[in-house]
């Protein structure tokens, strides 16, 4: 179990290689006939979770980075088929704030800007033992098809520290 705690302490990155991230990243959106504003991959920073989704309202995740799969319980059949709200509870002034910047980004703005939230916690709603995370958010961009520029969906980044979870239960013996 880990203590909850309000810090936020950067862990050990030093396997992170930011331009693997970067071309993941690409290779997915080129695969998929999608680009995405130049400026947001340098502001990718260490440790970040890389994820797109589609656009509000629905918020399924297209592509999420192997840091997002190292520290979700979910599988990718779960983040493919359920909306991100269903599977992750933030408080709601928090979710408010981030569906209203996704929407604002998404489908009116050209180049990623910050997300500008404060730092949050995040609960993984299904997972038995209520993992919780620290979430410090980066960036934000739209996504638009190659061939017709029209806006399919967003990119983020941001940082995440599990920061609690209950124990497991155990049945008392009898």
């Amino acid at each position: 179990m880990h203590p909850k705690t309000s810090q936020y302490e950067l862990p050990d990155y030093s396997q992170y290689n930011i331009q693997n991230e970067i071309d993941k990243l690409k290779n997915f959106l080129e695969a998929n006939n999608l680009y995405t504003c130049e400026n947001f991959f340098s502001q990718i920073r260490p440790g970040d979770i890389i994820d797109l989704y589609t656009n509000p309202p629905d918020l399924k995740q297209l592509y999420c980075n192997d840091e997002f799969k190292r520290l979700s319980s979910y599988t990718v059949e779960d983040l493919k088929t359920q909306p991100f709200t269903a599977l992750f509870w933030r408080s709601d002034d928090i979710q408010k704030a981030l569906i209203q910047k996704a929407t604002k980004v998404a489908l009116n703005l050209e180049q990623a800007v910050p997300w500008d939230i404060e730092n949050h916690e995040l609960i993984e709603t299904l997972h038995p033992q209520k993992r919780t995370f620290e979430i410090e958010l980066g960036w934000v961009a739209p996504c638009f098809d190659k061939t017709t520029k029209k806006r399919i969906s967003f990119v983020s980044s941001l940082r995440v520290k599990l920061i609690f979870e209950w124990p497991e239960f155990v049945p008392p013996a009898v």
